[in-house]
């Protein structure tokens, strides 16, 4: 029987702390830790309960065109000297996981245990507006194309501070049933979009089933939201690890673009 809120998402607000020390920069600007004191919903029809950190995302551009195999070398290159010039930022002090990075994989898994229970974070490939880019957005775009106005430019600062990556929670313990979090990482905010209980059946006679679901996420007592924000901050889905596993599945998606494009590469010149 599973128990599942609908996909509605509440929030929580943080301010800015005090910026990482030297080499922890990932992009020009350094990022900074976040502190996050709770502002809960009112009710029902309120706004979201808001975690809020400043940070950006990564800026790139598209790769230039031409025929198939010369687009293919232009894209790799450039990927590459993304990936040679990037600086992943340091794990932070604090953080809890094992991380399992499966080469070829479009997800990273971490695992850590929380006295008597397992603890399962899978995390998906950063939702990147447009996809990846490293390029120019032409290549050798003249200057009346290459040019981008203030309000362009403010436009993609904006797209990538909306760049997100999608948590799935899972904590069971040896017996009894499991609780799942569908959740979504913004590097400013974390939102839970979903939550299950998903018991543990042993018996499948075929017959449909109609579990209640439970109420929507918000629809919650304004306490048992803020208490659920709380049990999974204590078992290590922070803002400080959501926003080291968005730099960090930033890098994959990077190398695994590398990947795939030298695949295609390979097939289409052989």
């Amino acid at each position: 029987m599973a128990l599942a809120s609908a996909t509605a998402a509440a929030l929580f607000r943080s301010a800015l702390s005090a910026p990482h020390g030297a080499g922890a920069r990932v992009r020009p600007q350094r990022r900074q830790p976040f502190l996050a004191p709770l502002h809960a919903a009112k009710g029902p029809g309120s706004a979201p309960v808001v975690l809020e950190g400043k940070a950006k995302g990564k800026k790139k551009k598209g790769p230039s065109s031409g025929n198939l195999p010369a687009a293919l070398d232009v894209e790799i290159r450039e990927a590459q000297e993304y990936l040679d010039s990037d600086q992943q930022e340091p794990v932070p002090d604090n953080f809890p996981f094992e991380l399992i990075d499966e080469e070829g994989m479009s997800v990273v898994i971490l695992r850590r245990d929380y006295k008597d229970e397992k603890v399962e974070v899978t995390v998906s490939m950063p939702n990147l507006e447009g996809g990846p880019e490293f390029g120019d957005e032409d290549g050798e775009g003249d200057g009346e194309s290459a040019v981008k106005d203030d309000g362009e430019a403010e436009e993609d600062d904006e797209s990538a501070g909306d760049s997100s990556i999608s948590l799935k929670v899972v904590v069971s313990k040896d017996s009894g049933p499991k609780l799942e979090f569908t959740c979504t990482a913004f590097r400013e905010e974390i939102t839970i979009d979903d939550m299950l209980i998903v018991e543990k059946t042993d018996d499948d006679d075929g017959e449909e089933k109609f579990p209640y679901e439970g109420p929507e996420f918000t629809e919650l007592p304004v306490n048992v939201q803020k208490g659920l924000f709380k049990y999974l901050e204590q078992r290590g889905v922070t803002l400080s690890a959501t926003n080291y596993m968005h730099d960090y599945m930033v890098t994959k998606q990077a190398q695994e673009y590398i990947r795939w494009m030298t695949k295609l590469k390979d097939f289409v010149t052989q």
